[in-house]
């Protein structure tokens, strides 16, 4: 289970401590790992080594439920670690906790922890965590891409594009302005963003700011980076099982 301690300490609790023996410091659990890296290599390297989706399941006299562990990876940067959440879910779906000290704490176990068969409810279990875990990675991916950072002469023409969208009447022009918008909202070169900063000074608007940006698409091949998708774009990350575990 060395992917959990990967967590990121910066979630809040939703829940108040209740008793300090149900909960395992970061720290400690850190500590637990350097140690037994230090004493037992051979073992640490095999549970590092363990592949995604392991599940596994324990008694549990404090707390019955379902712990598991997501994370959303670029899959462009699989070498740098994405969004990750731990949850800990009752018997009936509800989330008891995204603490990770208490969570932590409700899965501590050593290698005399005896283990359980894994009740047939399980898989179903992690799967709808799993499907609420993409939901929130959506939306965290739309506030991401809707604060993408643009340039002033970007912010200025897309401003004005919505502006004249809401002015015209004919749905072809409708249509190229929804083009522009796509291609200029995208990075763009330097070159580029000189020119829309020269409109931008000029207070270019309305039609004479769509003229000017149609001469822009077109003269920097703009069209072609759209047909071949090579426009930059934020990869969408893709949410998966680290391991999970029922307490029983």
């Amino acid at each position: 289970m060395y992917a959990i301690y990967e967590q990121q300490g910066k979630q809040l609790s939703l829940f108040d401590m209740e008793e300090e023996d149900d909960f395992l410091d970061l720290n400690e659990a850190e500590e637990i790992l350097r140690k037994l890296q230090k004493e037992d290599p051979g073992e640490f390297e095999r549970i590092a080594s363990l592949p995604h989706g392991i599940r596994t399941a324990k008694f549990s006299m404090q707390q019955k439920g379902t712990y598991v562990f997501c994370e959303a990876s670029d899959p462009n940067r699989p070498d740098i670690k994405g969004y990750q959440q731990l949850f800990l879910i009752d018997g009936k779906g509800n989330i008891i906790s995204r603490d990770i000290s208490r969570i932590l704490g409700a899965i501590k176990a050593d290698c005399t922890t005896p283990t359980l068969t894994v009740c047939k409810e399980h898989n179903s279990a992690v799967m709808r965590v799993k499907c609420q875990f993409a939901e929130e990675v959506k939306h965290r991916q739309a506030e991401r891409e809707f604060n993408q950072r643009l340039t002033q002469g970007q912010r200025y023409i897309l401003r004005e594009l919505r502006i004249f969208f809401k002015l015209i009447t004919d749905e072809e022009v409708k249509g190229q302005v929804n083009i522009l918008e796509k291609a200029f909202r995208s990075s763009i070169t330097q070159v580029i963003n000189r020119e829309l900063n020269i409109l931008r000074r000029n207070g270019f608007i309305g039609q004479e700011l769509f003229n000017q940006l149609v001469q822009i698409y077109r003269q920097h091949n703009m069209r072609e980076w759209l047909n071949n998708n090579s426009l930059p774009t934020l990869s969408l990350p893709i949410p998966i099982i680290i391991c999970s575990e029922a307490l029983e």
